[in-house]
Order: structure tokens, then sequence, then C-alpha cells
């Protein structure tokens, strides 16, 4: 980043002389809840002294500031002790997500080389965690010092501490993070189009984000928040992690994503706020849209990770919940919101404001910044920016520090900020181009379907075509083809841009952060019937 552009965020408080230490280290209720995880309860002081305890057995096994540990945990309580535990440590957190393999977690393996790991114990759907992490491991070439699982310990694995005996007189001798530009943790892009990438952050960037939901959603400590998503995920990881002990409130996790078992902990936590990808937004109003609910309702949610219609949001109001959408990446997380407060035209119908202290442009090709409302790909600027990919990779930003996002969309003079596509998401039908989301979200429109998947198949004449795969909203019938294509026409999308085929599916396949496997779609449409043709055209 340049430096001019350093000492302004510094300069207007963007950038925090705190590290995330200061953060778990604070000034909390020892005896007020710090997180719910399914049935159990767990105390600010409870986890305090887990930590401590966790990070002076990797201090034994010879961990010590900048080494690395990789993390394979579902969300809980384990999961929120191992990153405390490392970062009191000052040890970089690697939590990668659960539905990672041996091809994602070898390369995560190759390109961290970590000192410790921790794993599940058991068996996990015909999976042993552990052995599957021993063989990325050993596929990498890199041997840890220690490696720890949630159960009994067993071969080469020890057993994760459960002694939370810890006393304030042991914190003293745990350092930390010494600088807040010290690189604390790397999370990876999920890796199901390519070899996933480990993007960096630093204290500044995270505490960026916990005052970017602050903002947007007012949170102080009577707030209740409700994670659904994955932890290996940077906004679960910052709303699960460093929001409760920023402002004392308790975050409400669950190991499986279940929506009727959501709305349960929802209602009997009196939950507040909550942040997940559309999907879970979805099906949680599709609960409360249900006749015989009659529970504690939700009132904030922002969803981003995954293009959000207009539709949805609206639903959600009318269930009592206040939505917003956000947009950003791993590795710029939450650069445009909206707020608590905002109309819900702007709410619904934008990818929400550029925060404070960020810059987002439009960009043609050749990298010129684009006047404001025009479509082009967006770059950006922000103290949450990450600090690079592992190996010191900055592929993604040239040298004024902007970073290239792969999305297409516009921002308007007055800042918001809507997103049409991506890059590698659109159907180029006859050299004319057009975004799938734009289909998507007027598909989503239509009072039956509950969510909509949209790509270009390949077309002997005109290169490509249109294909869609659809949900149905409980208690509906699925309209039918001709239908659908009379709701785009009332719409008025043009007729180049209406799917030859339409498919229903109970569920659309997404990774546990709530994106649409479109390779997963593409490789269904490839093996159905009638030369590709999906069933149900």
């Amino acid at each position: 980043m340049p430096e001019s552009v350093a000492a302004e965020w510094v300069s207007a408080g963007l950038w925090s002389p705190a590290t995330v230490c200061d953060v778990i280290t604070g000034d909390v209720d020892p005896d007020g809840v710090a997180c719910v995880v399914d049935d159990r309860r767990h105390t600010f002081g409870a986890l305090r002294r887990w930590s401590v305890a966790l990070a002076a057995t990797l201090r034994e096994a010879g961990l010590g500031p900048g080494d690395r540990a990789v993390i394979q945990l579902r969300n809980s309580v384990e999961l929120l002790v191992s990153l405390l535990g490392c970062w009191r440590l000052g040890v970089i957190a690697v939590p990668v997500l659960p539905l990672f393999r041996a091809y994602e977690l070898t390369a995560v393996m190759r390109q961290t080389s970590p000192t410790a790991v921790i794993a599940a114990h058991g068996d996990e759907k015909s999976r042993v965690c552990t052995a599957e992490m021993d063989a990325a491991l050993e596929a990498a070439g890199v041997a840890p010092r220690a490696r720890y699982r949630t159960g009994p310990a067993a071969g080469r694995w020890s057993s994760f501490p459960r002694d939370t005996a810890g006393s304030d007189a042991d914190t003293a001798a745990l350092p930390g993070f010494a600088a807040p530009d010290a690189c604390t943790l790397v999370l990876f892009t999920s890796g199901t189009t390519a070899e996933p990438k480990g993007v960096r952050h630093d204290s500044r960037s995270l505490l960026a984000e916990v005052n970017s939901y602050r903002r947007s959603a007012a949170l102080s400590g009577d707030d209740v928040i409700f994670n659904p998503a994955p932890i290996a995920h940077v906004g679960a990881l910052v709303v699960s992690v460093l929001v409760p002990w920023s402002v004392g409130s308790p975050v409400v996790l669950q190991s499986r994503w279940n929506p009727r078992g959501a709305a349960g902990l929802i209602s009997r936590e009196k939950v507040t706020f909550a942040v997940g990808a559309p999907v879970f937004l979805n099906e949680l109003v599709q609960q409360y849209e249900s006749v015989d609910y009659r529970g504690h309702r939700l009132a904030k949610f922002q969803t981003g990770a995954a293009p959000a219609a207009t539709a949805l949001l609206t639903r959600a109001a009318r269930a009592g919940i206040v939505a917003w959408r956000a947009w950003g990446m791993t590795e710029a997380p939450t650069i445009s919101y909206g707020c608590v407060d905002d109309p819900l035209d702007r709410r619904a119908g934008t990818d929400g404001k550029v925060e404070p202290g960020s810059q987002v442009v439009a960009v043609e090709t050749q990298g010129r910044h684009l006047p404001a409302g025009s479509e082009g790909e967006l770059v950006l600027r922000s103290p949450k920016q990450m600090m690079g990919y592992v190996g010191g990779a900055l592929d993604a930003v040239d040298t004024d520090g902007w970073l290239a996002t792969g999305d297409l969309g516009c921002v308007g003079a007055d800042g918001w900020v809507s997103i049409t596509g991506r890059i590698k998401d659109i159907v180029n039908r006859g050299g004319e181009k057009f975004a799938c989301r734009e289909i998507e979200d007027a598909l989503s429109a239509h009072s039956a379907i509950a969510a909509a998947a949209v790509l270009g198949v390949p077309e002997p004449r005109l290169g490509e075509q249109v294909i869609a795969y659809v949900t149905i909203r409980p208690g509906r019938d699925y309209p039918g083809f001709e239908a659908l294509t009379a709701h785009l026409t009332s719409l008025r999308i043009a007729p180049q841009k209406h799917p030859v085929a339409i498919d229903v599916l109970d569920e659309l396949p997404m990774t546990p952060t709530g994106k649409v496997l479109k390779a997963a779609l593409a490789r269904r449409w490839q093996a159905s019937p009638a030369g590709g043709a999906p069933v149900g055209s």
C-alpha cells in the first residue's frame, strides 16, 4: 500500500494501534455468556482460562510468535478456544473449512508449513479427519511439531487440552502479537475451481471489520449475535470471535446448519442480529412464514458472500427482519453495506454504500477508472485489505494499492454499490454478454421461486445458451416453464436472456458459506438426458 494512503488511514483512526490480543484480553464481564454452541453455554471467563491453557500447551510444544497452526473444526467451543489460544501466544491461526479434503488440505499444508495442527477426532460421514490431515501433511512434505485432536490421544495425535485452570499469572508470559501490522490470520479461498489461495490478514484489517459490524447493525452489549456460517469464513470469524469480545455480547453457533433448529435457538436465546449468506436468510424467513411459528424473531440480518435477490429482503421485511445486503470478499471483507436504519429500497435494491475510508471504482479492461454509475470491474482500496497472499504474492493488487475484485458492478456518485455479476459468471450469446445474476434475480422475484442459479452452457450456433436451476418455496408448486418465461417477459427481460431450459431441484449445491457451486450444476447439465438439456424443461 502506498505510504501516503496508509498514513491517511492511521491519521483518520481507520487503522487501530491495537492488536487482536488487546481485544481478547480486554475488560469484559468474566461471568457473562460469551458463546452458546447448540445447547451449551460458555462464559468469557471460561474461554479466557481455556485459551490460556491451550496457549501454554502450544508453547510447551515449542511454538512461538510467527508460527502457524492449521485448524479444521466445525463451529464449536474448541474452534473458538483454538483461535483465542493461538493469538494469545502470537501464533498465526489458519482455520480451514470442514469441506476441505485431501486436495485442498495438501495445498494448505504446502503453503503454510504449519508448526501445529488441530482437527476433529472422529469419523464424520465416512471421513476420518485426522487421517486426512496426516495424508495431506505427508503429501506436502510437512512435519509439524504438534498434532491435537478433540478426543483422546491416539498415535501421533495428542488430546486437545481440557484443563481450563489457567490463572492471571499465566497470561503475563504469553507474548501475543507485538504490533498491529503482524500477520495474525490466514484464510483460504474455497478452492472450488482452482487450488485455494491463502489470504493473510493483520489486526488492523480485522479490527476495521469489527467497527463495520458495530456501525451497520448499531451493536451493543445488549445484542445477541447468531452466526450460521463456518468460522473459517472471514465475516463469520469476526462476528463469532472479535465482535463478542469488543462489545461484550454473546454469539450463538450451530455446529451444523439446520433452519428449524436455528429458529429455535434464535427464539430461546433472544437473538437480535445475524450475519450470513442469502441461503441462511431465505431458510430462516421460510420458518417465520410458517403459519404456526410463534417464537421470538430475529430483528437484524446482514447478508453477503453470495448474491441476494431483492425479493428475498422484501420477504424478510414482511417477516419482521430488517435485512441489508453487503459486499466484500476474503481479501477485503465488507467493503459496502446497508445499515439497520436505511430505507428498504436501499437495503434490498443495492449492495450497500462504500464504508468510510474505503474506495471503490469501476474500471474498463485497460484499467482506466470509469465515471460514477458506469459498469465495469470493481477495484477497491481499503483499510480492511489483505496483507497479501501466502508467499508474498500480490498479483491482484496494482502498484497504487488497488485490489481487482473480479466483480462486475457500478458505484453511484453517492457511493452506493450495485453488483451485477462476476467477470467469469456471464453468458456470451453470439457476442452479446450479460450477467447471470440479472436473470437469477428476475427468476427469484417470482412468488413460487425460493432460489435460482443461472449459467451459460455450450451451444453450437451462438456459443452459449442460458439454462436455469430453481428451488421452490414451501407450500408452492412449480409454476412451469411457460409461466416463468412469461414472468421474465413481464419484467422486460430481453428474450435472448430467457433460459432455454429450467430444472427444479430440492436444493442448489452450495459451499458451506452459501455460494452456489456452478461447476457442479454444469456437470449435472452435461450428464443430463436429451443431449444435455436439463430434465423438466
